[in-house]
């Protein structure tokens, strides 16, 4: 549903004839409920001191029977009081002593019906009643002369609010063609050129009130454009400048990236240098040392087992000798991705001893677990010899030495013991395991 909208002058308007007609709804009620109640008041008294005038005298004649001279007196009655339509007098016995009727009865539309019973002064028994039937047009006549007074008031409060309204119109249009020129206004150009001629009142103040504020703002919006324009300036020779040396920032960040990955490949290759055997890839004898004593703690610690196997590539100088070192040294490649190979867990190390000895440490690892480790090495290392691609036939001799660590031993104790069995496997013919018995 729209929503309405009411200009000032409507309001304005609105509001006064709401009041005039509410002071006039009021004055006019108030008005006409004391003359109703007045005019009521009226007729009731004046029927109420007819009835009080003729009761005694109706009272005596019923008693002692004098209807003659109560219908001659009833009759100056009713020639007095023209408003009376009908008079009936009537007994105990309700039988009819005197009965009026007026002929013109049909010319009075408004009547009013009232009765009173008699009683006999002395015994307080009933004598009789009297019935009237009066006319209230005179009351009708009244109302209908204010009704007549109340719409001439209207019609004058009806002709003071038009003079109203065209007083305020003719105030208010300044201000309205004001307002037409405003919404008229364009910011854009600022300037606004309102001709007018002021008045001292009111609405001339707030007209030359309206148009001060209005060419202020348009001062104030120019000096904000001049500001604006300065800025802009402002922003872009800084953008300039920060689009430069972001430029500059850019390149020496690349350049600084090339040097970061350069330095982490460097140090990449480094570690790998320091902590691997840079023929088999294999850790090297530093880092072997290093994780045995950390695992010969851990052990120590959880009472854990640890086992050792120390392998030896058999007749290897031979190898060299006949093949060539470059060949010795792809013998030593093919058996450490073999030893690799066997390897399940990541606690599980392998380590290039020196020359073609190699030691495993397998932490946590009894010694029926790192006999199976061993046996795997030497199917691994037969498969690869039967190949038929294999030109150089290589075998191992394994020494094995397994041990619960305990206050009395160290790990150097245990690699000696896998070192006298490897020796052991030497004697007894190579390419065998051999596992040291070790005296707790």
């Amino acid at each position: 549903m729209q929503k309405l909208h009411f200009s000032l002058i409507k309001k304005v308007i609105s509001s006064v004839l709401v009041f005039f007609i509410l002071l006039l709804s009021m004055l006019t009620y108030f008005h006409y409920t004391s003359v109703v109640q007045s005019t009521q008041k009226c007729e009731r008294d004046k029927s109420s001191l007819i009835l009080n005038s003729i009761e005694p005298i109706v009272a005596v004649d019923l008693f002692l029977g004098f209807d003659e001279q109560l219908k001659e007196y009833l009759n100056d009655i009713i020639k007095q009081n023209p408003m009376i339509l009908q008079l009936t007098i009537k007994d105990h016995n309700n039988k009819i002593h005197y009965l009026y009727k007026t002929e013109n009865r049909h010319k009075f539309l408004h009547a009013q019906y009232t009765e009173r019973t008699i009683y006999n002064k002395i015994s307080s028994e009933p004598l009789g009643k009297i019935e009237m039937l009066y006319s209230n047009d005179q009351y009708t006549k009244v109302i209908h002369d204010y009704t007549i007074f109340s719409i001439f008031i209207i019609l004058g409060a009806i002709g003071l609010i038009v003079i109203l309204i065209m007083i305020l119109r003719s105030t208010l249009r300044p201000l309205r063609e004001l307002a037409q020129d405003l919404f008229q206004y364009d910011p854009k150009e600022l300037h606004f050129d309102k001709k007018f001629d002021p008045k001292d009142d009111e609405i001339g103040t707030i007209q030359m009130a309206i148009i001060n504020l209005v060419n202020k703002i348009n001062d104030y919006t120019k000096k904000l454009h001049q500001l604006n324009r300065e800025l802009e300036q402002r922003v872009y020779d800084r953008t300039q400048k920060l689009y430069i040396a972001n430029k500059q920032l850019r390149k020496e960040i690349k350049e600084r990236k090339k040097i970061e990955k350069a330095l982490r490949q460097a140090n990449q290759r480094l570690e790998r240098l320091s902590t691997r055997d840079t023929l088999t890839n294999l850790f090297n004898r530093r880092v072997l040392e290093e994780k045995l004593e950390s695992f010969w703690k851990m052990a120590l610690r959880d009472h854990k087992p640890i086992s050792i196997l120390m392998c030896d590539i058999d007749f290897f100088k031979k190898i060299n000798d006949t093949y060539g070192h470059q060949a010795g040294d792809q013998c030593l490649q093919e058996i450490a991705k073999i030893f690799e190979s066997v390897i399940r867990r990541s606690t599980d190390l392998v380590a290039r001893y020196g020359g073609e000895e190699f030691i495993f440490v397998l932490f946590d690892t009894p010694l029926p677990g790192a006999l199976k480790i061993a046996e795997d090495i030497q199917k691994s290392l037969a498969q690869r010899n039967q190949s038929p691609n294999t030109k150089i036939k290589m075998t191992l001799s394994i020494g094995i030495a397994s041990i619960i660590p305990n206050q009395k031993w160290s790990w150097e104790n245990l690699i000696q013991y896998a070192d006298q069995a490897l020796y052991q496997a030497k004697e007894n013919g190579r390419n065998r395991i051999e596992i040291a018995t070790l005296k707790v």
